[in-house]
């Protein structure tokens, strides 16, 4: 049989239409595309304006990876420390503002709030990736402690958000699709499609839990995302790295201090951000006073010591190629813990992603170098412990131990240290199991709001009907007379009576809907039988079914009570709706505490 290249063109198109996964090409290719094309904006506007700013006006002295090159030539000049100071201070209080009068909830790293709406089901703003674009480039192009990633999360899920509100998707859908934005933002600005798919349904929680059913979806439009972006800006890794390997067993040893060291400087920086955040909350004073303050104590520090403040990829750059002395290193990783909190505490709108990769790389070069020193055998190069400090000190702070490795390992081109990126990650990771820069993340998919009702589910379905039916009950043959139905209901506490044959077996429910109907007719008292008033059309169950099947055969009609049968169809007992109504409450109650536990 021949197949027509043109049916099967229709087939194709058809079974697109018609399936989950099809559905969700098309509509994570939408997402994939908006996210890359702000993407491009996004980093172009940065990127003019902090060469501008920066660099032409106050000659500040920028760093940027080997495999990228700024679009501005940029010109050698003394630093001005004073004009950097206004740049940074003048910036700062302008973001604040714009974030004040249009969009209070484009402050802060982007991820935070992509959490939080997802957790809460929060809509976003169509006004939210404009915003987002003008303040971060803004607190980012004057010199702010933080990185592009965050933001360009944000204005990918605000996009996807808005897609998904444009062809009416329900709120699940809606949420699968800010998973998508982040993934094609993150994908994008970091050219990283497979870590960033990964992590942004891992960085929900705070175990290692995934949104699965985002995985696929978040995939397609990271690809989608990062093409665009890299036909526009170069189909290369971020940083340059030399060949580095892991391959001798002993290293093991010194890559373990390494984990250490990157769960002790992970939980340290969790808590002066978390100090630096609580101190500017306490400030009352608007959001543009908190930024404008963050701005001038950034300017301070960067007059001081200026690799402590920017986005600072050069950095890592140097430090992947052995460039920056071991102590300046660790130097710059502890003073950086501050300088970000600022920048984010205060308000501004810089991205958390990149400092932490920033400071990683800063704390796992300086240690590594150390040991390399003192026991040469166990380092062979120290911009080893760089690029794996990157993934240690992530993962302690973010809470992403599979995506970071992945991430890592895009990003620097560099596979052969996967291993001990695992091993580093996994210490790192359940030393600081406690702690979270992220605060709006939650344990695991049981405690998210969104799937409490997914988990219940699943409890009502381990609750058998033989836990909760009643094997003693009022019931009547299929002659009894109503006088007497009656009768029987005012000495029972049941609303329904189950009637049945000679052999035991169902005939009928009556039901107190149908006798409420009928009750001012007293003259059909003795006429009427209980066959003339039942219910035929019985729903039935057995003692091994669970209750979440009964709630699936009784829905909304009109049933309280459904008979208990044996194999042989003969009645063993009842079970009320109740009943299940009441185990279903102990479930939600349960679940609220072990959420709030």
């Amino acid at each position: 049989m021949k197949v027509s290249l043109v049916s099967e063109l229709f087939f194709v198109i058809k079974n697109i239409k018609h399936s989950q996964t099809g559905k969700w090409f098309v509509y994570a290719t939408l997402t994939g595309v908006a996210a890359g094309l702000g993407a491009i904006v996004f980093f172009t506007l940065l990127d003019l304006t902090s060469v501008t700013l920066l660099n032409h006006i106050a000659g500040f002295p920028l760093t940027h990876p080997v495999n990228e090159k700024p679009l501005l030539s940029e010109v050698h000049k003394p630093f001005n420390r004073i004009i950097f100071l206004i740049i940074a201070t003048i910036g700062g209080f302008i973001s604040g503002l714009i974030m004040y009068l249009l969009a209070p909830e484009t402050q802060g790293g982007g991820t935070g709030i992509i959490i939080k709406s997802y957790h809460n089901n929060l809509p976003m703003r169509a006004r939210v990736p404009f915003v987002k674009t003008i303040v971060s480039v803004i607190s980012l192009g004057v010199g702010g402690a933080g990185g592009r990633e965050g933001p360009a999360a944000h204005i990918g899920a605000a996009f996807a958000y808005r897609i998904g509100k444009f062809f009416h998707l329900s709120d699940k859908e809606k949420r699968i699709m800010m998973i998508c934005g982040m993934a094609g933002g993150i994908g994008a600005v970091f050219r990283s499609p497979m870590g960033a798919a990964i992590y942004s349904t891992e960085v929900m929680y705070k175990d290692v839990d995934f949104e699965h059913e985002a995985l696929l979806p978040a995939a397609i439009s990271s690809i989608i995302a990062y093409s665009i972006f890299s036909a526009k800006f170069g189909w290369v890794h971020m940083f340059s790295t030399p060949i580095m390997k892991f391959q001798h067993p002993i290293e093991l040893i010194s890559y373990t201090i390494l984990a250490l060291a990157c769960a002790v400087s992970g939980i340290l920086f969790i808590n002066i951000f978390n100090y630096v955040s609580n101190t500017f909350n306490k400030i009352k004073a608007p959001l543009y006073i908190k930024t404008g303050l963050g701005g001038l104590i950034i300017g301070i520090l960067g007059i001081i010591m200026p690799h402590s403040v920017g986005m600072g990829y050069g950095i890592m750059q140097n430090a992947f190629l052995n460039k920056t002395a071991f102590s300046a290193l660790l130097l710059i990783g502890l003073v950086r813990m501050f300088s970000t909190s600022v920048t984010l505490g205060s308000g501004n709108s810089v991205g958390m992603f990149a400092p932490s990769l920033i400071i990683g790389a800063a704390i796992g070069g300086g240690v590594g170098g150390y040991i390399h020193s003192a026991v040469p055998i166990m380092v062979s190069n120290p911009a080893s412990f760089a690029i794996v400090g990157m993934a240690g000190f992530f993962a302690a702070t973010a809470k992403t131990p599979l995506s970071v490795i992945i991430l890592v390992a895009e990003i620097t081109g560099n596979y052969e240290l996967i291993v001990p990126s695992m091993w580093v990650v996994a210490i790192s990771f359940v030393l600081s199991s406690r702690y979270s820069i992220e605060h709006y993340q939650v344990k695991d998919r049981a405690h998210s709001r969104m799937h409490k009702y997914e988990y219940i589910r699943d409890v009502l379905e381990s609750i058998k009907v033989k836990d909760l039916m009643k094997d003693k009950f009022a019931f009547v043959d299929s002659s009894t007379k109503l006088s007497k139905i009656y009768d029987i209901l005012s000495k029972t506490k049941q609303t329904d009576i189950p009637v049945l044959d000679k052999d035991k077996n169902i005939a009928g429910i009556i039901t107190l809907h149908v006798l409420k109907s009928i009750l001012g007719e007293s003259e059909l008292s003795d006429f009427l039988v209980a066959e003339d008033i039942a219910n035929k059309d019985v729903i039935s169950t057995t003692e091994e079914e669970n209750l979440n099947h009964i709630l699936h055969k009784i829905g909304f009609k009109e049933i309280n009570t459904v008979p208990v049968v044996n194999e042989k169809g003969k009645i063993e007992g009842i079970i009320t709706r109740k009943d299940i109504i009441k185990a279903y409450n102990d479930a939600t109650e349960k679940l609220e505490h072990l959420r709030e536990s």
